[in-house]
């Protein structure tokens, strides 16, 4: 079988990056031809995987440019909030299509302005790109009950598969006592939260539960262990976190590690691990950090009760107060502390690696089971009606069409700068880029990305009218037809109607 995975990008160490890994290690296994598609280069994952990533545009697939993803029997969108390659979804004219929906944050709960617009495209988009898949796959029952109550999708079409997490990477361990050191953790209850500083996270909760539990706990600290910098809104939050700790006189008992390697060194340096998240779909590090042998401590919003079950404590979502007694009732209670580590070891063995593969593999062979049906194409391409309906509207249209698609990809994803200046030109083409990057992550790539979802929506708009054209002028073409064949028949009865009275008046009155 010939497979493609799209996606935004390929980030290795991210629950999304993970996610595809296992992906792909299942259709690797299998002995399936598999490719991953993405936007971006792919960050963090081995050579052997980055051979197997195309970076693409929405035209290279739309105009069947990419010979794989033309030919591909299953296609898996994931689906972390829009970006442009999953408008190809709605271009799908065979195979299988599995929409993989992840969750997007909600706007209100993002806790900054940058990006705003791009999740609530992100939540717009649901409904009207799960309807072209013939299976939606999701990682908790919270996101089902998003996917069928805000997104109106059907129940019977959703299928419930947890992430998996690896339990041969994360497991029990001592603490490095460098890594203490290089923290300023040492001899210190250390309250872990692994994560970006996004605003549904609610770092500041966080924050300000630490001084509560320090009232008994006067040796806590907090360590944060995440991505901070990457994105805008990340930054201007982190502003805000630098004040609430200088407000409330923490000192250095927070502290940020920022992106890191070696994660699962990490969670072995905690006595608690501690979420305030409002919005979760899923949460991996509730289970990294049972399987680490840490108590975790969440809100109880979303996707976390699910996940946590009986092997965590649940804190009120929003109620620092709640959050820091429950905080202090692990640190406090050796007894509680064991049971809750014996309890979420177990509860991680239903999210082992082996255990996803098992799920998966029956989602792929019911996958499987619709391709004998899809015989015919789920949509009739223009190409297809143009051998059988000449000077029609399509083939006015269909070249232009063509022209209209390719040109739509305005992002040069490709270039590379460069200079021709002998000697020092390799030193001057790194400076243009450095001095250019700022501008062209945070504000021209966007920019480029938006202008070329826009083209490929009008194209759609336009194939979607000569479509409909053609149908109309099918139809007429068909009337037309029925008419000419109504006025026949017709005409053959007014015919024999006059032979009929001809007889009737050659054989006189009736007696």
């Amino acid at each position: 079988m010939r497979v493609s995975i799209i996606n935004l990008n390929l980030v290795g160490p991210d629950a999304a990056g993970q996610t595809i890994l296992t992906q792909l290690q299942y259709f690797q296994e299998r002995g399936d031809l598999v490719r991953i598609l993405t936007l971006h280069p792919p960050n963090d994952v081995s050579d052997e995987v980055a051979d197997l990533v195309d970076v693409v545009s929405l035209a290279d697939l739309v105009t069947h440019r990419h010979d794989h993803f033309a030919q591909s029997d299953l296609f898996i969108y994931h689906y972390p909030s829009h970006y442009a390659l999953i408008e190809s979804i709605k271009s799908i004219a065979r195979g299988v299509v599995i929409f993989y929906f992840r969750n997007v944050t909600p706007p209100d709960l993002w806790g900054a302005e940058a990006e705003r617009e791009i999740l609530q495209r992100g939540l717009d988009s649901v409904g009207r790109l799960a309807v072209y898949a013939d299976m939606v796959v999701t990682d908790s029952p919270f996101n089902a009950e998003q996917l069928i109550e805000q997104h109106g999708c059907e129940q019977e079409q959703i299928q419930v598969l947890p992430m998996a997490i690896s339990l041969e990477e994360f497991r029990p361990g001592q603490a490095d006592a460098k890594m203490l050191t290089q923290y300023n953790l040492t001899g210190k209850k250390v309250i872990l939260f692994v994560g970006r500083i996004a605003g549904n996270k609610r770092v500041d909760l966080l924050i300000e539960a630490l001084p509560l539990v320090q009232k008994k706990v006067p040796d806590a600290a907090l360590l944060l262990v995440g991505d901070n910098d990457s994105n805008p809104a990340f930054r201007e939050l982190m502003k805000q976190h630098r004040q609430q700790i200088d407000k409330l006189d923490l000192g250095n008992a927070v502290c940020f590690s920022g992106r890191v390697e070696d994660l699962p060194l990490h969670y072995r340096l905690a006595n608690v691990y501690a979420s305030a998240s409002l919005h979760e779909g899923f949460g991996v590090p509730l289970l990294e950090a049972m399987a680490s042998g840490v108590p975790v401590v969440a809100s109880n919003a979303t996707a976390h009760p699910w996940v946590v079950g009986d092997a965590g404590l649940l804190a009120t979502a929003g109620d620092a107060a709640d959050l820091a007694a429950q905080i202090l009732r692990v640190l406090s209670d050796d007894t509680l502390r064991e049971t809750l580590i014996a309890k979420g070891l177990e509860r991680v063995q239903a999210f082992s690696t082996e255990a996803y593969h098992r799920g998966w593999n029956a989602i792929i062979q019911e996958a499987e089971a619709l391709l004998p049906k899809q015989e015919m194409p789920r949509a009739r391409s223009l190409a297809g009606r143009r051998s059988h309906a000449p000077a029609s509207v399509d083939d006015i249209l269909y070249g232009d069409l063509e022209q209209l698609e390719t040109a739509a990809n305005v992002v040069k994803r490709g270039y590379i700068v460069k200079s021709g200046i002998p000697v020092i030109g390799p030193l001057v083409a790194w400076i243009r880029r450095n001095l250019t990057s700022h501008l062209r992550e945070p504000y021209l790539d966007p920019m480029m990305q938006k202008q070329e979802e826009f083209n490929w929506q009008a194209v759609q708009t336009v194939r979607q009218v000569t479509e409909q054209l053609g149908h109309l002028q099918e139809e007429t073409a068909r009337e037309q037809n029925d008419s000419a064949s109504v006025e026949e028949r017709l005409n053959r009865i007014e015919q024999q109607l006059a032979k009929l009275a001809e007889k009737i008046e050659d054989s006189g009155p009736v007696s």
